[in-house]
């Protein structure tokens, strides 16, 4: 599975997509318009890309390529703390820096520090944050670059300053981005844009009512500009729900009705669905008298679920991505753990059809102990 990033390495669009496909083939792209696009070229999978951060708002270029460009629907959402550092070339001393890199988010989340410490430094915008250590590391004045840890792993630059960002609640949310939507979880978000070819009043409380009246909530709804003159706008919203929901799928068909435009980013699964899937796991085996443990550790490794009953030992991995790439290292780590089986539960049953055609590829006694289900059939197994 191929998966696109904004590049290039050390990135936090790097370190979302390696924490969100374990294992799989992660390509650097020189921008998110083209990390985004690289799905409809063909050459990626998916693509993680940022779109919402907590100091910041909106990543504007992963709105614009999903308004204007036909073909990408959200599959997943996840999210990443973001931590920045304050790297320079070795040798270099903070008190002679001159000019810091960064990319311009990560300039304006770190303000009140460079306004205190580097008060006279030009500050420079960089296409990512690995982009700048690369920049600082080759500049021809003392510089200094703000990216996250890895990027001076990766470059041979010197941290002198850890966690400079303004508030400690930076948060950055990532959307994957592929060709299809996510099927129905049972904690979903959906997300819409809308857009008014008249200007009158009482449009948009028209529309907000139909989502009201069904009691959908509503967890985000902003304004982006249409490209076709000032004062016209698309209005994005996240909604509580899947579009397969019947409540939800009624309010959209009215919504498009009272709209010039209505456009479906597509379907999705909440960030905290694996917590999700793991208790609806949890409370299916207890009913079926399982003694059930969430993150246990045995022999090293860690296990999402440990459900016992008498000599039954069963080791459940929880996944909400659309990634089964590792599966066989984990498999061979639970049995070499003494557990009797391995349930890898998927929150999208074409994942685990797919992880089940690789394990009939398996050693014979491997694969007799290794399941694959959604947390839909889970009582089916148990």
């Amino acid at each position: 599975m191929k998966i696109a990033y904004l590049g290039p390495q050390g990135t936090f669009s790097e370190q979302a997509a390696l924490d969100y496909a374990r294992g799989a083939d992660v390509i650097p792209y020189r921008s998110i318009t083209a990390s985004a696009m690289s799905v409809l070229w063909g050459e990626a999978d998916e693509a993680v890309c940022p779109i919402e951060n907590s100091l910041q708002g909106a990543v504007t270029d992963t709105l614009d390529v999903l308004l204007h460009e036909e073909g990408l629907h959200i599959r997943q959402e996840m999210t990443l703390d973001i931590v920045h550092n304050l790297m320079v070339k070795p040798g270099v001393v903070l008190a002679a820096v001159k000019r810091v890199y960064s990319h311009p988010q990560a300039l304006g989340q770190c303000r009140g520090y460079l306004e205190q410490h580097l008060p006279n430094a030009e500050l420079a915008a960089s296409l990512s944050t690995a982009e700048a250590v690369e920049q600082a590391m080759a500049s021809d004045v003392p510089a200094a670059a703000i990216a996250p840890s890895r990027s001076a792993e990766l470059y041979g630059a010197q941290i002198v300053a850890h966690g400079i960002q303004d508030d400690d609640n930076n948060v950055t949310r990532f959307v994957v981005l592929g060709k299809s939507d996510h099927p129905r979880t049972g904690n979903d978000l959906t997300s819409v844009a809308m857009e008014f070819s008249e200007d009158k009043p009482g449009q948009l409380f028209g529309v907000l009512k139909e989502f009201a009246e069904r009691n959908l909530n509503l967890t985000k709804i902003e304004s982006r500009p249409t490209r076709l003159g000032l004062g016209k706008y698309y209005f994005l919203v996240d909604i509580e729900g899947h579009e397969d929901d019947p409540t939800l799928a009624e309010a959209l068909i009215l919504v498009e009705q009272r709209t010039s435009q209505l456009i479906k980013f597509g379907s999705y699964p909440r960030a905290d669905t694996e917590s999700f899937l793991t208790e609806r796991v949890r409370e299916t085996a207890t009913f079926h008298h399982y003694r059930c443990q969430r993150e246990a550790e045995l022999s090293g490794i860690r296990i999402d679920l440990l459900l016992e009953a008498g000599e039954k030992r069963i080791g459940v991995e929880v996944r909400a991505t659309s990634s089964s790439e590792g599966i066989l290292k984990l498999a061979q780590s639970f049995r070499r753990a003494g557990l009797t089986q391995a349930i890898f539960v998927f929150a999208d049953p074409t994942v685990a059809e797919r992880a089940r055609a690789t394990a009939a590829e398996w050693p014979e006694e491997l694969a007799a102990t290794a399941v694959f289900t959604t947390a839909e059939h889970i009582s089916e197994l148990l």
